[in-house]
């Protein structure tokens, strides 16, 4: 009784989400729905609240008093934004408190494990880092679970202020003569980096993920456009885009 009752619970769900309605119950998911969208979830919490840390001796590190400003309201968003992320894990259930304190964030993308260590490289990282954010949470914003969507929402208004921020800066050294070779540093170093935050191309796990609507596009197609976004923009600055590399 209890396999027809998933798999009558599956197809109840399957039905909703091809139609395109939202799912906003955790009675009416399944197991594997539910283990796939921690997955996704879970990586998302964990990196907001790694990038927030990230950020912090920016504070201090910044230029000006104006930049010092601009990065602890960048540290309140993120810091926010993760919040937002671990209550809506914690709804389905999830020790929010053992994810941060005892798995210290293991979740995160691997680009969050590298430290920033110039303002160049800041600005850089907010730059290309933020940009990809917000392609990924497009995505999210359009998924299959209502409590997700709507709260990427916002999330994603907030990321695109972010990346405001990296393309003033990243303008302005490129502009100098001075800092030119800085900021190609920057980009030469973080680029590659920063191109395999968007994953492996054509997995079974993205086919899944595309399957249940909570991630609408293969991974490399997210990664295109974001390489397609970057490009004349880079190129208006007189700087040198590195090639977009496929991840298996």
């Amino acid at each position: 009784m209890l396999v027809m009752d998933e798999k009558a619970k599956h197809e109840a769900m399957m039905k909703k989400i091809v139609s395109g309605e939202k799912l906003e119950s955790p009675d009416e998911i399944t197991q594997e729905y539910k283990e796939h969208l921690l997955t996704l979830m879970i990586a998302q919490a964990d990196s907001e609240l790694s990038g927030a840390y990230g950020y912090v001796p920016w504070i201090e590190g910044a230029p000006t008093m104006a930049e010092k400003l601009a990065m602890a309201n960048i540290v309140k968003d993120e810091v926010r934004h993760g919040k937002a992320m671990y209550d809506l894990l914690e709804r389905l259930g999830v020790d929010v408190y053992k994810l941060i304190n005892e798995d210290k964030m293991k979740h995160r993308m691997q680009v969050f494990y590298e430290p920033i260590k110039t303002w160049e490289d800041l600005v850089m990282f907010n730059f290309l880092m933020d940009r990809a954010a917000g392609h990924q949470l497009r995505d999210a914003v359009e998924c299959s679970w209502g409590p997700w969507s709507r709260t990427m929402l916002q999330i994603e208004k907030e990321e695109w202020m972010h990346v405001k921020h990296g393309e003033t800066w990243v303008r302005k050294l490129a502009a100098d003569m001075k800092t030119r070779p800085d900021i190609q540093r920057a980009l030469d170093f973080w680029f590659p980096k920063v191109n395999k935050v968007f994953g492996k191309t054509d997995t079974e796990s993205n086919k899944e993920y595309q399957k249940f609507k909570l991630k609408q596009r293969d991974n490399h197609d997210v990664r295109v456009s974001w390489y397609e976004e970057m490009k004349p923009l880079l190129a208006g600055y007189g700087l040198v885009l590195p090639a977009i590399t496929v991840v298996e």
